[in-house]
């Protein structure tokens, strides 16, 4: 995946020994990536926000439980994903996580040799989002 090139690793797992943590003894609920990465387009509009802006701290507080839980949104059907992701990112798999009642934060896994990777490909307002997933 060409696009990986420019991401950048916003937050790494920090601490390796730490085992993941497990709900309803299912591995797959709950597992740690080994790198949250956001696609350059995040980085440089989380960049340009202000420090301790609403918006920023919701953000944050998105990507800290995705350093937890790498599966904490909802994965999207294949059937659904926007021509957009395929053709700028080559997603195969695609994840929608609600940052609070009207802001969107859209993400996909991506194997690395280092494990698996969150990489944040775009945060979007509520019907900016409808109109990616032609909802609206």
């Amino acid at each position: 995946m060409d696009f990986l090139k420019k991401t950048r690793c916003v937050i790494s797992r920090q601490d390796e020994d730490s085992p993941s943590k497990q709900e309803c003894g299912d591995p797959v609920v709950s597992k740690r990536p080994s790198c949250v990465k956001a696609s350059s387009e995040v980085a440089a509009f989380t960049t340009s926000l202000r420090e301790g802006s609403y918006s920023l701290k919701i953000i944050d507080a998105g990507l800290d439980v995705l350093k937890l839980n790498m599966f904490a949104g909802e994965r999207i059907e294949r059937k659904k994903y926007p021509t957009y992701y395929v053709q700028k990112y080559g997603v195969n798999n695609l994840y929608k996580f609600n940052l609070d009642s009207r802001t969107r934060l859209i993400y996909t896994l991506v194997a690395e040799e280092t494990g698996v990777a969150v990489v944040v490909l775009e945060v979007l307002d509520h019907k900016k989002c409808e109109e990616r997933f032609g909802y609206s």
